[in-house]
């Protein structure tokens, strides 16, 4: 008779600690996305074209140093800021300009966006320009797309766009 009121107590204390379990594992339904919409990421990192030109070192001025370490010009280091722009149907959904990283604004400028849009047929454009010098945007790709529900479209850079 103990042997059945410990099982019992034990089978009632393994259902209270299931329940919350099994409930909390159900509930609440989670969906990543609205019905009917899709994701476009963007994502790019991209060093700028090089701000200015390579200047002549005049002779002597690097004497006093080994022959190793002389330079025969002096080059800037500091980059182009990315001037980036989407485009959905015709329409901005996304301008930005990224600074260069670096202590010296050497290094390589990022964008990471997450947007929520629609889904079906869409025309998209992504543009950007990477150097100060061009006027407009030298880096386009304008392509029709088709977005069905909960799809994530990632957009990147590497020697020109592709969507994936």
């Amino acid at each position: 008779m103990a042997d059945a009121i410990r099982y019992l107590g034990q089978g009632v204390f393994y259902a209270l600690f299931f329940l919350p379990v099994v409930y909390f594992s159900h509930q609440p339904q989670h969906q990543h996305l609205p019905e009917g919409m899709a994701e476009l990421k963007i994502a790019v990192r991209h060093a700028g074209a090089t701000i200015g030109e390579c200047t002549d070192v005049e002779a002597g001025v690097y004497t006093p140093l080994p022959g190793n370490k002389q330079r025969p010009q002096i080059c800037p280091r500091q980059r182009s800021p990315l001037q980036f722009e989407l485009r959905m149907d015709g329409k901005p959904l996304y301008l930005a300009t990224a600074a260069p990283s670096g202590l010296h604004d050497d290094g390589v400028a990022s964008i990471y966006r997450r947007f929520t849009v629609p889904t079906g047929r869409h025309t998209l454009q992504l543009r950007m320009n990477d150097d100060v010098t061009v006027e407009g945007y030298p880096w386009v790709l304008e392509e029709e797309v088709d977005l069905q529900p909960a799809q994530v479209m990632v957009a990147s850079f590497k020697d020109g766009f592709r969507l994936q």
